[in-house]
């Protein structure tokens, strides 16, 4: 592990990313560095529903619910990030 505590080997980073914590977390971080927004509407106004590991915006006009995977190539994929 680097200083900051990633992986630097194949084998390290299998093990990391093999946690679907740390995937996830990952993911938050490299999607949403200034803190999570709806895709839809852009608002900051959202809520972290922790049992399915989703947000909901709280924007009167959107209500949406999303995950970490949505706009992006993973979306439609029902392998976890941890695989």
């Amino acid at each position: 592990m680097d200083a900051n505590g990633m992986p630097e080997t194949l084998v390290e980073v299998i093990k990391y990313f093999g946690e679907s914590t740390n995937a996830f977390d990952f993911m938050v971080q490299l999607r949403w560095p200034e803190g999570v927004y709806c895709p839809r509407c852009t608002s900051t106004e959202v809520r972290f529903i922790g049992t399915r590991k989703i947000w909901e915006c709280k924007a009167r006009e959107c209500k949406r619910q999303f995950s970490v995977k949505v706009g992006t190539i993973f979306e439609d994929s029902a392998i976890g990030l941890d695989k």
